[in-house]
């Protein structure tokens, strides 16, 4: 009989009182034996410290100290990590209930796999939605799989890492990166955990800076296509702000309609 893995799983926060807890729970009292619990700190100064020396004996390294961002942090937590397989499990995130590591680790026959990934339950202003990952190919010019919801080898983790010179897509970076070298990546078809979703960065600035993250990802930054194609999707963005904004207050019935209906199609309305 195949041994059961170790999962790592690692949270990073900063300033994270209000929402901890509930994660670290979700982790704690998972139904799985061989789970290595690592929490990265940023040096909050609200409480969120309390909270974690709470668990501290359920907890198997934590730290709180100044960090160069997110993706700084979780490299601090995976490669302290001592697992097979890691999880980044955010601060304000959750396990979908208490025996999902056990489902995908223990009741399978055991594959060697360099990623697995799943489904999401995604929480946002408008409503509940159930997130389903979609086909890898994706990853040509988008992100198909969901970060909280993807185990990463180690040994795959180590030789790549979180690109910090990205401040919102270096997920996005690594897990293609794992796949345009030929990773093995395996689909679990069910919801892995909860993504808060609610509490986000302005829209606006948000998108601006993910499609230059992924542009320079694709490699297309380097060019006059790429200023006229950022200029282009910049004055889109400004022209949508203008008519929601003019919509809202002149028509408020089909300016919530209109936000309704802007839904990913990969997204189904649970709630």
């Amino acid at each position: 009989m195949k041994k059961l893995p170790i999962i790592s799983i690692v949270t990073v926060s900063y300033n994270a009182a209000s929402t901890i807890e509930k994660t670290i729970l979700s982790v704690i009292n998972q139904t799985y034996s061989y789970i290595e619990y690592i929490i990265i700190d940023g040096g909050s100064t609200d409480g969120t410290v309390d909270i974690i020396k709470k668990y501290a004996d359920k907890i198997a390294y934590w730290v709180s100290e100044p960090d160069k961002g997110i993706y700084d942090a979780m490299n601090k937590g995976g490669c302290r990590a001592t697992g097979q397989y890691i999880q980044f499990l955010n601060a304000g995130d959750w396990l979908e209930n208490s025996f999902v590591i056990e489902r995908i680790f223990a009741k399978k026959n055991f594959l060697d796999a360099d990623v697995f990934y799943g489904d999401m339950i995604i929480r946002r202003i408008d409503g509940i939605f159930y997130a389903t990952a979609q086909s890898l190919s994706h990853f040509k010019d988008d992100f198909p799989l969901f970060h909280p919801s993807t185990f990463i080898a180690r040994s795959v983790f180590v030789n790549h890492l979180f690109d910090v010179s990205y401040r919102i897509s270096a997920d996005f970076k690594l897990l293609r990166d794992i796949y345009y070298a030929n990773g093995i990546f395996i689909y679990v078809s069910f919801a892995f955990t909860n993504f808060d979703g609610v509490y986000g960065l302005s829209s606006s600035k948000c998108a601006l800076e993910i499609f230059e993250e992924r542009e320079r990802i694709y490699g297309n930054t380097n060019s006059i296509m790429w200023y006229l194609k950022y200029s282009f999707f910049y004055m889109k963005l400004k022209i949508k702000e203008l008519l929601k904004f003019v919509l809202k207050f002149v028509c408020p019935f089909y300016y919530r309609k209109i936000v309704e209906n802007h839904i990913p199609y990969y997204l189904k309305r649970i709630s």
